[in-house]
């Protein structure tokens, strides 16, 4: 369901006119040479999409709504965090316009420079290289990551106070505070990306799973069950699902009903074959059903295709 959403929220804004991105300089927040900026604002429909000649952090520190990446759409929420390049044009909107919590962000710019200069500070320490480069990524590009125990919203407090009181010592508080954040990020990176090469099948399970695959699409006209098949590959229920979600994307009865579909498409289109033949041919017993899952996948009735088609 998440993915369908999200479908057809890109299917949305990639239909939709797209206005100006207004392109963001250091002038328009930055105090003379400092390097950081941090603000706290609460999002609306008033600024237009936007990119950056520095980097932008953004954490989301309550509300929900929708972040739009280039001719991409995605939902956000608490504990949200965006890491930006120069170059990547986004803006965020609540979820509505009446909504009671606010969508609230701390935004953390920083001089892109400003970056390359931890950098070469850094590097005699042999310190990860992965914790600069994160940040200097191609324009176009962006991560988003989850603080799923919200210890990263304490990060963004501490910075925002610093930046708006100025008490004696706040630069240097700042930029320990940016050294954190940064260590943070990085570590959560390279833990996903350890989870990620865990999570990767052998090769043995590959070949498995393409196999189970191709004999799918070579019956799918017969009647054809998830238990079934992982009977017969000698694997646990759980395990195959799984390995299906993996290698495929979608759940086992949806990729069954694609496949099915594509091929009542085909057959409407180059053979005279009545309509409820083509559903009973292609494993639906019921003509209504049939016309349900055809419109819903095709977005036309089987009727409408093959008139479509001549």
């Amino acid at each position: 369901m998440m993915v369908a959403d999200h479908d057809n929220l890109n299917s949305k804004i990639q239909k939709a006119k797209k206005a100006t991105v207004h392109h963001s300089s250091v002038s328009e927040h930055f105090r003379g040479s400092f390097p950081l900026f941090v603000n706290r604002y609460n999002e609306g429909f008033d600024l237009r999409e936007h990119d950056h000649e520095y980097i932008e952090i953004v954490y989301v520190m309550s509300g929900e709504g929708y972040h739009y990446v280039g001719n991409q759409v995605e939902r956000t929420s608490k504990g949200s965090i965006y890491v930006l390049p120069v170059g990547t044009s986004h803006i965020l909107r609540p979820r509505d316009a009446f909504q009671k919590n606010g969508l609230v962000v701390y935004n953390l710019c920083i001089r892109s420079e400003f970056i390359l200069t931890l950098q070469n500070w850094l590097s005699p320490y042999n310190t990860s290289i992965e914790l600069c480069s994160v940040f200097l990524s191609e324009p176009g590009s962006y991560i988003v990551m989850k603080d799923k125990t919200l210890r990263f919203g304490n990060v963004f407090e501490q910075l925002y106070r610093e930046f708006e009181q100025m008490k004696p010592g706040y630069e240097a508080s700042m930029f320990s505070s940016l050294l954190q954040l940064m260590v943070q990020i990085t570590r959560e990176i390279e833990q996903a990306s350890d989870h990620e090469s865990e999570a990767k099948w052998s090769r043995s399970k590959r070949a498995e799973m393409s196999k189970i695959i191709d004999y799918v699409n070579q019956h799918i006209t017969e009647p054809l069950t998830i238990e079934r098949l992982a009977a017969e590959a000698g694997l646990s229920l759980r395990h195959c699902i799984r390995l299906f979600q993996q290698q495929t994307g979608m759940g086992f009865s949806e990729y069954l009903q694609h496949k099915r579909i594509e091929l009542a498409s085909e057959l409407l289109l180059e053979t005279d074959q009545k309509i409820v033949n083509i559903a009973k041919i292609t494993g639906y017993r019921d003509i209504a059903h049939f016309r349900q899952v055809f419109r819903k996948i095709m977005g036309t009735t089987p009727n409408q295709h093959r008139k479509s088609g001549k």
